[in-house]
């Protein structure tokens, strides 16, 4: 099992953590706050279920964040780690936005009653007023993370280009095929995340959880984003190329579901959704284009370095060197940089 092993990697990781763990207490503070105050119908409109929305959609970042630094790490792969603070600078974005749809939120139910006498929230409450600096931490706190993981990304840039120097030489045709392939493998998992994380805001948006279809869609949308991101993985790592053309029709099938729910959405004026949805959209496209590059790819030689020695037989393993540099017997890899 890998455990960080450098000074840069342990402050890496520990920056993912210790994000995680603040932003999520901050969270569910704002959670429990506005629960106490509010009646059992205001789920019954879009505007109760904005707090839960927000909670759960966090709950689910920060942990796939802390799983895909640790990944990073472990394969040394700094084309994920790029991705990682691209992905911690979106849900800055996403927690910046919070105080104002949870405010518009608040001052919805405070206005709407229910059997037309009680407040959907309690005005006396002052519900707003005792979660505004938490909603307000929790933007500080990513901001700050996310400065922090650039300057750690920047630092371990120069460990990982040492990693795979030693392991691919200055084979320059390897490296671009290793970087197109790392490119594709950061994408599935990011692609995992968005395409999840939409479903998941999808099912706390239902308010009728009992009677509506859509929340076992939702459900069976996850298992089944589960499963194509694993086979997905495994496909291009084994370089079957049937594979990776029913793992790109996957991706087509899901694209289309996500063109049909920006019209739905569109309809609905969720736009913080829309643009959920629209960024999910483009990722799965760029990810289809990037499974192209890759099959290229196949059969020249990338397998070596990206399946565990034991599982390629050693003539293979000089059969393939040679085909790519004509001159020397190659020296075993060290380390396994996809795995």
């Amino acid at each position: 099992m890998y455990f960080p092993n450098t000074t840069w990697t342990r402050l890496c990781f520990a920056v993912a953590v210790i994000q995680g763990l603040l932003a999520l207490a901050l969270e569910a503070y704002v959670f429990t706050t506005v629960e106490e105050g509010l009646d059992p119908a205001a789920y019954q409109g879009n505007s109760g279920h904005t707090v839960p929305m927000y909670l759960a959609l966090f709950i689910f970042a920060f942990v796939y964040e802390i799983i895909i630094v640790y990944d990073a790490l472990r394969l040394s792969s700094m084309i994920q780690l790029v991705g990682v603070c691209i992905y911690n600078f979106l849900l800055l974005i996403y927690a910046a936005a919070q105080p104002l749809h949870v405010k518009r939120a608040l001052d919805q139910l405070e206005s709407s009653f229910a059997m037309g006498t009680t407040p959907l929230l309690n005005p006396e409450h002052h519900t707003w007023q005792r979660i505004q600096p938490a909603v307000f931490a929790v933007i500080v706190v990513q901001a700050v993370a996310t400065l922090a993981l650039v300057f750690l990304v920047y630092k371990l840039h120069f460990e990982f280009a040492w990693v795979v120097y030693k392991v691919i030489h200055a084979d320059l045709s390897m490296k671009k095929r290793l970087l197109n392939f790392q490119i594709y493998l950061a994408l599935i998992k990011f692609d995992f995340f968005f395409l999840l994380g939409f479903l998941v805001q999808v099912a706390a948006l239902i308010n009728d959880p009992k009677h509506d279809p859509e929340l076992g869609l939702s459900v069976a949308g996850i298992a089944v984003a589960t499963i194509v991101m694993c086979c997905a993985i495994y496909v291009a790592k084994i370089e079957h190329k049937a594979g990776t053309v029913g793992i790109i029709v996957a991706y087509l099938c899901a694209a289309i579901y996500l063109s049909y729910k920006l019209s739905v959405l569109y309809d609905e004026d969720n736009y913080l959704l829309i643009v959920f949805a629209a960024l999910t959209l483009a990722m799965m496209l760029c990810t289809i284009v990037m499974a192209g590059v890759c099959m290229a790819s196949f059969d020249k030689g990338l397998r070596t370095y990206t399946m565990p020695q034991k599982k390629i037989p050693e003539e293979d393993i000089y059969l393939n060197a040679y085909r790519q540099s004509y001159a020397y017997p190659p020296q075993s890899p060290r380390m396994d940089l996809v795995d």
